[in-house]
């Protein structure tokens, strides 16, 4: 990467990067109570090795899987569209996610993203907008269900945890009811898209308004198009909740891994994967990007009850290597990658 490029790569994602910053802080405060790097060195070594590529093969399955679930629907429209472009286009989309608020960051990039790869603007955004719905209406669904088996223990071990709980349930229903009250209201969609024109044009981010206003009433009719073909199709429906729930399950199952890892044992896996399930819920509308600092402490808050004081914080930073800075450093090196090899194109087609 050039100067120029790397200058404006901090630019645009200056808000995120500072996130990583407060996160990589917070481990390092981690890390000194834990008694440093050398005793987290000698945590890992002394960790069980196949519990270790456990956790190494459910984080890269989270990924598949989520590649899958959008490559499922894609390929409803688009049938030479790839599989590995999918897991490209969701490597960069969990990428945005842990570098902007909200995980506001990721939706639209992926939305430019396949539609560099030829795929109509309106049917991407449809095609992501079905997946984001799927994935937060699991996230309720899973905490709910296994709370009716742990409801009790949470309750007496974690301090508000009914407030927790309900602020979490809260977000994600509303978020769920907007996102479906927008695919599903035309005029809504409209008014809304319409107004990020005039606040575009107002910016001078976009020159020709009524050009851009034709273009997006064409991409509303194609999204709600494919969103209707989706919708009407149930059979696809049901089999991306499934897939989103055995996505979910694969994320779930890490502090599990890492708990056999360091050889402990008495705690049961339902309220290990409750924890974590119930933690996702309440993180999920988290405004710091990637939840910095909210996410590691979570993290102690839940699952201090299961790890002993000798490996928890050892167990925090290993977590949030593999649920944090691994998506950053593989999806930046796809995001890299791709980037270069489109410049790499369009200078191929200029000299041609």
């Amino acid at each position: 990467m050039n100067k120029g490029a790397f200058l404006r790569f901090i630019k645009k994602n200056w808000f995120g990067l500072i996130s990583i910053g407060i996160s990589l802080a917070m481990l390092v405060v981690y890390l000194t109570l834990a008694g440093g790097v050398k005793a987290l060195s000698d945590s890992v070594v002394r960790m069980d090795k196949g519990w270790l590529a456990g956790m190494i093969l459910c984080t890269l399955a989270f990924w598949l899987t989520d590649g899958l679930i959008l490559h499922v629907y894609i390929k409803m429209k688009y049938k030479k569209h790839s599989y590995i472009k999918s897991v490209k286009t969701t490597m960069i989309g969990l990428l945005y996610n842990n570098l902007t608020p909200f995980a506001s960051g990721g939706q639209p990039m992926q939305v430019y993203d396949l539609a560099q790869d030829g795929i109509d603007a309106g049917d991407a955004a449809s095609f992501i907008t079905v997946k984001t719905i799927l994935y937060q209406t699991c996230l309720t669904v899973y905490a709910v269900a296994v709370l009716a088996s742990t409801l009790g223990f949470f309750r007496q071990n974690i301090p508000r945890f009914d407030l927790l709980l309900w602020a979490g349930i809260g977000f994600n229903t509303v978020f769920v009811a907007i996102i479906c009250a927008i695919a599903i209201n035309k005029k809504a969609a409209g008014k809304i898209a319409h107004g990020v024109v005039r606040l575009l044009s107002a910016v001078r981010l976009v020159k020709n308004r009524e050009k851009s206003a034709a273009s997006v009433d064409k991409h509303i009719a194609q999204f709600r198009e494919s969103f209707a073909l989706i919708y009407q199709n149930k059979s696809m429906l049901i089999l991306g909740f499934l897939l989103t729930i055995l996505q979910q399950t694969l994320y779930y199952c890490l502090p599990f891994c890492i708990y056999k890892s360091f050889d402990l044992s008495g705690a049961a896996f339902t309220l290990l994967l409750g924890a974590q399930a119930i933690l996702s819920l309440i993180m999920a509308f988290v405004p710091v990007p990637g939840g910095s600092g909210v996410a590691e402490g979570g993290f102690y808050l839940f699952f201090a009850l299961f790890f002993t004081q000798g490996v928890i914080m050892p167990a925090v930073f290993i977590w949030r290597f593999l649920t944090y800075y691994s998506t950053i450093i593989i999806g930046g090196i796809v995001s890299f990658y791709d980037s270069h090899r489109r410049s790499k194109l369009k200078q191929v087609k200029g000299i041609s």
